[in-house]
């Protein structure tokens, strides 16, 4: 899909849809509690419905009606459907992290797999865990990266040290499957943790379907054995990911921005934007499950660590360019191995702008100015169409995104909720 975005005067109101992160968790222990779950304002984007589908072929019974759905838990007896051994993933680095060792659980022999791209992230580390808990585990392709083809049954559980530095996601699923393992699950941390707010979702959740996790300091994790997730009626909380495009709207255009169901005291890393447009210059006001951001006088750059909120860093850099002077933004060269890469590929369209962004192996420095319109390119990545269409309505002149569709993984009505906000768009194709 190619969109022309037109240079807006952007304000009003929009809510945050629900978040990723919370559903694609909230789905994995619904299917591995005792008991039936529901699960309201569930987020269904193309990487939710993957783990959907894949708890479905793990024997989860999965029911959608309107915005709930009805999850018959398999109490940790996780049974491969006849017919479903093979698991596709998409583009979604979550759903495959995040379902493995759940497969483990299963006698049954199961090969994940997915797109080109998902192809090229790295899990090795996750399979040498499940490994070493008493699975059978291994990229089909002997480099680390799926396909990967897992048979489990009874994992052993005990300790297992996992690296910080690839993907706190590895993490997050070896806490949500140990209390399954027959001795229970310590986990010993390597290397810096990064991305450490999805592990307190982790957690957050663990705990609202009945399992204690210990953290202790981000260096190790501790869950005790015996315990048991129970079905549970839950609510999925905005997504402060997804609100952070609208807010940067509010911060760089500088009228009135304001985006509801945002929960105040949310454990989400990316509640951080707030405190990074405060220390740029913007108004941000708090209410009740509510926020709203603009700006009276320029904004002007920053220096921050991005390493916990890579979700994020696209965003920033947009608001960045129409920043006065310099924004240095580090220890994100974790970004190299999302949908695209997104240091070198930010930097590139940005260029198109007119803006000059320097990047090294773990930081991004972007020089703002006044960008002009231009014509993008998504990569096949949500964040990227999104944070360019925010970058887009601000600029000299007009501006096309090739491949605006691929915000469908993450935030389906994206365009809805911006032109709600006045933004002018039109579809090309």
């Amino acid at each position: 899909m190619k969109l022309r975005i037109t240079p807006s005067s952007v304000t009003g109101e929009v809510s945050a849809p629900p978040s990723k992160s919370y559903t694609h968790r909230a789905v994995i222990l619904a299917s591995l509690a005792a008991g039936e779950s529901l699960i309201e304002n569930p987020l269904l984007s193309d990487d939710t419905l993957y783990t959907i589908d894949a708890c479905r072929s793990l024997g989860t019974d999965i029911e959608l009606k309107g915005n709930r759905l009805t999850i018959t838990g398999t109490g940790g007896q996780i049974k491969v459907a006849p017919g479903r051994e093979r698991i596709f993933a998409g583009d979604s680095g979550s759903t495959i992290r995040l379902v493995a060792p759940l497969a483990a659980l299963a006698p049954t022999k199961v090969v994940l797999d997915g797109d080109s791209r998902l192809r090229q992230r790295p899990i090795g580390d996750l399979l040498s865990a499940l490994e070493s808990l008493g699975a059978r585990a291994r990229s089909l392709e002997n480099n680390g990266y799926p396909p990967v083809e897992i048979q489990g049954g009874k994992l052993t559980g005990g300790e297992v040290t996992v690296s910080g530095g690839v993907s706190s996601q590895h993490i997050s699923a070896l806490l949500m499957i140990a209390p399954y393992t027959g001795n229970g699950l310590r986990i010993k941390v390597a290397n810096e943790l990064r991305s450490k707010p999805y592990i307190d979702i982790t957690i957050d959740v663990m705990r609202d379907f009945g399992v204690e996790a210990v953290n202790r300091n981000y260096k190790e994790f501790l869950v005790k054995g015996g315990q048991r997730y129970q079905g549970q009626h839950y609510r999925i909380e905005g997504d402060y990911s997804s609100a952070a495009y609208f807010l940067a709207a509010g911060a760089i255009g500088g009228k009135p921005v304001t985006v509801k169901n945002l929960k105040t005291n949310s454990v989400q890393g990316d509640k951080y934007l707030l405190n990074i447009l405060s220390q740029m210059g913007c108004s941000v006001e708090y209410q009740k499950d509510v926020v709203t951001v603009s700006r009276r006088d320029e904004i002007k750059g920053v220096t921050i660590d991005m390493g916990d909120y890579p979700d994020l860093v696209q965003t920033v850099a947009v608001v960045a360019a129409y920043a006065r002077g310099k924004t240095e933004i580090t220890n994100i060269g974790h970004l190299r191995f999302k949908e695209t890469d997104r240091l070198s590929d930010t930097a590139a369209e940005l260029g198109k702008m007119g803006i000059k962004v320097e990047v090294t192996d773990n930081a991004m420095v972007v020089y703002g100015g006044k960008p002009w319109g231009a014509e993008f390119e998504a990569h096949n990545d949500h964040r990227m169409a999104m944070s360019l269409s925010i970058a887009a309505l601000f600029a000299e002149s007009d501006s096309v995104i090739n491949g605006a569709e691929a915000v469908t993984k993450s935030y389906p009505r994206f365009f809805t909720d911006l032109e709600s906000l006045r933004a002018k768009i039109e579809e090309l194709s």
